[in-house]
């Protein structure tokens, strides 16, 4: 992100989390009961990803699809899916504008494909934006296959327009690596980023130390599988070149440290009724981000840790290793944990 795209985020983010009346609004959603989870959460998010004002906007309808996907293809307890479905209720309220109904047309769903051949020429040569190309039209593709009927011309071209966007960036290359970079298959690529992951976990524990975007290389991971899913594996072999330049990031020198707090970062302890409605939590999440007094405002604002509970979830179902699990999923999550860890 250049520092253009992270002002506007600001001012985004900041610009939500000051309207009137969010507090007020929360404690009526929770009287009402249970938010259902139907596909209208496709819709809306569908519909707030091609509303968005420009490609870094997107994440607030990447982060309802993903959430609507957690909670769908995951057995959480009541209090866990509860707590996920009113945060993203919440996502809805802090950004109504992006969320309104599009108007009625026409669909056409034979053209569906179009959003992923407008992803090609984003994701050929290497690495564009931390992968958010192939994270958009990944869960946008998906998302159409269930409602077909917002294959309108309107989705379907905004939906082509982000990937355009990011394609004007410059790649990056991994270095080291000649070719074309591509795995052997999905599973050499899953594999790859958890073994990237574990390499970091000396850091755990010391936030003074900024972290490589944990986060990102999770979710751009699991888009490249999705695509391979969808019957669109050669599209996600031309995306492993960008992949290897996503994980190589270099580990910082570091002394291993073990604290309390650390120890706090675990998929459990966020996959828990108590993380989703600790007090704390919802009032750092409903709080205008600020990187010196609340980090974490950010993050939860604009989807990310929907999308990367999403994303980890489906790629740990395909890990054998019960404690690289572990120890990588501590070096995910605790970011998320605790706000004073920057970075990831």
């Amino acid at each position: 992100m250049n520092r253009n795209e992270f002002l506007k985020l600001s001012a985004s983010v900041i610009a939500a989390f000051g309207m009137a009346g969010l507090g007020d609004r929360r404690a009526v959603a929770r009287e009402a009961g249970v938010v259902e989870l139907d596909e209208s959460w496709l819709v809306k998010g569908l519909t707030a990803m091609v509303q968005a004002n420009g490609w870094f906007d997107a994440h607030w309808g990447a982060a309802v699809i993903s959430g609507y996907y957690l909670c769908k293809e995951n057995e959480f307890d009541e209090a866990t899916r509860a707590g996920i479905l009113q945060q993203l209720q919440t996502v809805l309220e802090v950004r109504a504008e992006q969320f309104a109904a599009l108007p009625a047309a026409k669909a056409d769903e034979k053209r569906i494909p179009e959003v992923a051949a407008a992803l090609r020429p984003a994701v050929e040569g290497g690495l564009r934006a931390h992968g958010h190309a192939v994270i958009y039209a990944s869960l946008a593709t998906k998302a159409l296959h269930e409602v077909p009927h917002m294959a309108t011309p309107k989705v379907i071209n905004g939906l082509c327009d982000l990937s355009r966007q990011i394609a004007r960036k410059k790649p990056e290359r991994p270095k080291g690596v000649d070719g074309d970079g591509a795995y052997p298959d999905s599973q050499a690529m899953i594999e790859a980023l958890f073994d990237s992951l574990a390499r970091f976990k000396d850091l755990v524990g010391d936030p003074t130390i900024r972290r490589p975007n944990f986060t990102h290389m999770t979710t751009h991971t699991e888009a490249l599988l999705t695509l391979d899913e969808l019957g669109l594996t050669e599209l996600a072999r031309v995306g492993h070149l960008g992949h290897r330049a996503h994980i190589g990031a270099p580990v910082p020198d570091a002394v291993p440290n073990r604290d309390a707090q650390a120890a706090r970062a675990s998929l459990q302890s966020v996959m828990s009724g108590e993380f989703w409605t600790d007090e704390s939590h919802l009032d750092q999440w409903r709080r205008m981000w600020a990187i010196g007094k609340n980090p974490n405002g950010y993050w939860i604002a604009a989807g990310h840790l929907f999308k990367v509970l999403y994303a980890y979830h489906r790629l740990i179902k395909r890990v054998e290793d019960e404690e690289k699990i572990r120890v990588c999923s501590t070096v995910l999550l605790e970011r998320y944990i605790n706000p004073s860890v920057q970075g990831g």
